[in-house]
């Protein structure tokens, strides 16, 4: 392939995730997955700009210290080769796990086996077994090159493949697809290992790697419109596309929890806004917590103020009480650090055949209404056998 023409390819490449880079970092959503996002189109718009600037100087341009230059940039190149598999693997890591960079601990420990191929990447320098840039300015792979790329299928691989065991527990159909197409990424490595074999005549690696680094971009942007900022679940419009999606295709009873916090006003009131953005927050990750051991995952999503939608679809009716009550649990947990009881009302509907979504969330509401009802009837009660009793 000429030179020029390669040149051009990596070029474009470059242009493409640089764009992609921009807009993520312009994103005002702060979560995890999308600095992991980011970080990955850092990592991979400077292996891009690394091998098009090896392609410049040694290919193109006719200079006295190319090799020297040569050997800089196609280092760089493996380096950032590395960092980004890697960086992918932490990526894939939050999306499964879901946690935020308050476990920052966990997530750098991935990047602990990337020091071995890096560290060889450095040497090469000296001893050249990685690659060679020969005498006529060709880049001839090593002995360690087929280290490295096993090296990187193998872990890109592990974490791909707990991205396709996440897929089986997911019931949201946009989060299955988004976890299916990043489980894709080693199928690059794959491409480039195998490509090497014939040579580096075609730059199909790069415009692989590119395309999968556009259709993470597009998810987590899809992502972005359908999950609430606040809580991180899903928001109240693609719950209602859930659902229609949900009473049409499912194997067992489909039931609706409809919850939301006792006494969130009380607590706005008392402690300020912040504090009762921070309820919402707790009370979404007990939630998750709770939801997280069924196979597949209730979905869960914020239908407005400090209302919750749960849709489980289950054969056996005592999992709908038993998350009830997990739920609880894991609020209870939550007592420690806030100067409040976290606790929920909870109200459940069955789906009927013929039921409509509206007409479904319709029942669990009035549902989660009588318990509010009842609750604050008893409270009423007990308040005035107490006042009798101290007269």
């Amino acid at each position: 392939m000429d030179a020029i023409l390669y040149a051009e390819v990596y070029a474009i490449c470059m242009i493409i995730t640089g764009i992609l880079l921009f807009w993520t970092r312009r994103s005002g959503t702060q979560s995890f997955v999308e600095l992991c996002l980011s970080r990955l189109l850092a990592c991979f718009l400077i292996n891009f700009s690394a091998n098009f600037l090896f392609t410049l100087f040694d290919r193109i341009l006719d200079l006295d210290d190319a090799m020297v230059v040569s050997y800089i940039f196609k280092t760089l190149y493996h380096i950032t080769l590395i960092i980004g598999v890697f960086t992918w693997c932490i990526y894939a890591e939050a999306q499964i796990t879901e946690h935020h960079s308050g476990e920052k601990l966990r997530f750098r420990l991935i990047m602990v086996p990337a020091v071995v191929p890096i560290v060889l990447a450095l040497l090469n320098l000296k001893t050249h077994q990685l690659f060679l840039i020969d005498a006529a300015g060709g880049y001839v792979r090593g002995s360690w090159f087929q280290f490295e790329m096993f090296y990187l299928l193998g872990f890109s691989v592990l974490f791909a493949v707990r991205l396709l065991l996440q897929c089986k527990k997911e019931s949201e159909p946009l989060t299955r697809s988004h976890l299916a197409i990043a489980a894709t990424f080693p199928l690059c490595i794959l491409a480039s290992w195998a490509l090497s074999f014939a040579g580096e005549a075609f730059p199909v690696i790069c415009v692989a790697v590119m395309v999968e680094l556009l259709l993470l971009f597009l998810g987590t942007i899809m992502q972005q419109i359908s999950i609430d900022k606040l809580t991180q679940v899903n928001n109240r419009q693609n719950l209602l596309g859930f659902m229609d999606y949900k009473l049409r295709n499912h194997d067992h009873d489909v039931y609706l929890m409809m919850m939301d916090l006792d006494s969130f006003k009380q607590i706005n009131d008392t402690y300020g806004h912040v504090e009762g953005d921070n309820a919402l927050v707790n009370a979404s990750k007990g939630i998750k917590e709770a939801c997280g051991g069924y196979v597949p995952r209730p979905y869960i999503a914020r239908y407005g103020g400090d209302e919750f939608i749960i849709v489980i679809e289950t054969a056996d009716p005592k999992d709908v009480e038993i998350l009830s009550e997990s739920i609880q649990e894991k609020l209870v947990g939550f007592d420690n650090v806030s100067p409040y009881e976290l606790r929920m009302s909870i109200g459940v509907a069955k789906y009927m055949e013929g039921q409509t979504p509206k007409e479904l969330i319709h029942e669990a509401d009035k549902m989660l209404y009588d318990i509010k009802k009842e609750r604050k009837s008893e409270s009423r009660k007990l308040s005035g056998a107490k006042n009798g009793t101290e007269e």
